[in-house]
């Protein structure tokens, strides 16, 4: 059974490295540093691992210009 707050989403960025150290420094995602088997790829775009409100994080990640968010993964990577 999936952990009703954490959820994987698909983001299309030019730079995972910073979408990454962006989302880590707020506590609230990783893009892959944070995972073991580094930075994920599904259908060309990467995964990002919501720890809260992925919600918030969709926000933030197209407001703030580090990505377009694609859609929600049914099931963890």
């Amino acid at each position: 059974m999936q952990n009703k707050m954490i959820r994987d989403i698909l983001v299309k960025t030019e730079n995972p490295e910073s979408l990454d150290r962006t989302m880590q420094s707020m506590g609230a995602a990783v893009v892959g540093g944070g995972m073991p088997s580094g930075y994920i790829k599904v259908d060309g775009c990467y995964v990002v691992r919501c720890f809260s409100d992925y919600n918030y994080i969709k926000f933030v990640i197209t407001h703030q210009g580090y990505g377009e968010f694609v859609r929600e993964l049914p099931e963890l990577v």
